[in-house]
């Protein structure tokens, strides 16, 4: 199982399309638009002279907090560097005791895990490296309303909330009916872009966590707070299940650095709040623009005005290359040549150029998606101009493609 690519890597993408220093603006990595709080920097900063010291195991001041912050027991909570750790402690502290279940049910190659795709990509990572059997889910994935459970069964259940890339959100009470008709199973509710919303508190499922065994939440620092080179994220679970996971947890995985910035970061509540109003208005915005767009479809159902869609939008807007002759992985480059970098879909499972768009009533033949960061709406106007730009002329002709490439 090869690394999964992700965004906010402008230095490969230099390296590979031989750009040099070109700057890039980066709309790959979907990270808060204001930027890292002077605060949360200025926390980082001053905590440099203990370097010299090993970090606390555990980070049991951040646990604290973040119990503090969520109203749960501090026996709820563990810290993780970033959300992509919790999930491979997941995987690893449930692979032995699911593989047992298997045998026990005599069908060892029974699913053992479930995810509903195209969605994040260390979810189906995480289930291959340790060898968890896994079942996709996917009929009608990129419409607004995900009805899409797997059958009560033993194992883990992978939800992004919203879903990366696709950006829907669950409808809280349904995802919470289906934890408790499926007691068998770990629902993982990743909610690392739910503080991107204004109503996170009252879609966020950590509520629901103490009264039930069975459910776990992701939550992570590094988006939200612009930090994603600190790697700080946290997983609130069962008592139980928290000392699983910390079995398994590799020692000093957060630093001082990390762990004083996340504190401070959690007394920012103002900048939160500042931030999901920007991201209602721009990512509404935005999707407005890309509809105007020849070529492009904003993949969602129907083609609606963004203020008449049932649901808020994320801080990422999934679009489809769809009759055009241009393939998202020659939009990923022309942009670049730009200087605009986005995130390239194509190793998305669904999302493939040559993929079909499915949806309630609807079959679109795309040519390969894009996924579009929010940033702020000069930048934002910037790289519709230059998708307008791209898309307006004729894509590069195959020889000249193969010639590059060798």
């Amino acid at each position: 199982m090869r690394p999964i690519p992700h965004g906010g890597n402008p230095a490969s993408v230099r390296r590979q399309y031989g750009l040099g220093d070109l700057p890039l603006l980066d709309f790959s990595a979907s990270l808060n638009p204001l930027g890292p709080p002077p605060s949360v920097l200025e926390a980082a900063r001053s905590a440099f002279d203990r370097v010299t010291a090993y970090p606390e195991p555990g980070s049991p001041r951040l646990a604290e907090r973040l119990a503090e912050y969520h109203g749960v027991s501090l026996d709820r909570v563990i810290v993780t560097a970033g959300a992509t750790e919790a999930l491979s402690l997941i995987s690893q502290s449930l692979r032995e005791v699911l593989a047992l279940h298997a045998y026990q049910r005599g069908d060892p190659g029974m699913p053992i895990a479930h995810l509903v795709e195209p969605t994040y990509g260390e979810y189906r990572r995480a289930s291959h490296l340790n060898e968890l059997k896994l079942e996709s889910w996917g009929e009608h994935v990129l419409a607004w309303q995900q009805e899409v459970f797997p059958d009560p069964a033993a194992g883990i259940f992978w939800a992004g909330h919203p879903n990366n890339p696709t950006g829907q959100l669950w409808e809280r009470e349904r995802l919470i009916a289906h934890v408790d008709g499926s007691l068998g199973m770990l629902t993982v509710v990743d909610e690392a872009f739910l503080p991107f919303f204004a109503d996170d508190a009252s879609r966020s499922l950590i509520g629901a966590v103490p009264e039930r065994e069975n459910l776990l939440v992701v939550r992570s620092l590094t988006k939200s707070f612009a930090i994603p080179g600190l790697r700080v994220g946290y997983a609130i679970a069962s008592p139980d299940m928290i000392v699983r996971l910390s079995q398994y947890q590799d020692p000093w995985t957060i630093t001082p650095q990390a762990e004083a910035a996340a504190l401070a970061a959690l007394d920012e509540t103002d900048y939160l709040a500042r931030t999901a109003d920007l991201i209602a208005t721009e990512s509404a915005r935005m999707l407005a623009r890309l509809w105007e767009i020849p070529g492009l479809r904003p993949a969602w159902p129907d083609r609606r005005e963004a203020g008449e869609h049932p649901q808020p939008l994320p801080n990422y807007l999934l679009v489809s290359l769809t009759e055009t002759t241009w393939t998202s992985i020659q939009v990923h480059e022309a942009l670049a040549r730009r200087g605009f970098l986005v995130r390239e879909c194509s190793d998305f499972r669904g999302l493939e150029v040559g993929a079909l768009l499915t949806g309630h009533n609807q079959l679109v033949a795309t040519q390969g998606h894009l996924r579009i960061a929010v940033r702020l709406p000069h930048e934002n106007d910037a790289l519709l101009q230059a998708l307008v730009e791209v898309l307006g002329s004729e894509p590069p002709a195959l020889g000249d493609e193969i010639l590059r490439l060798a």
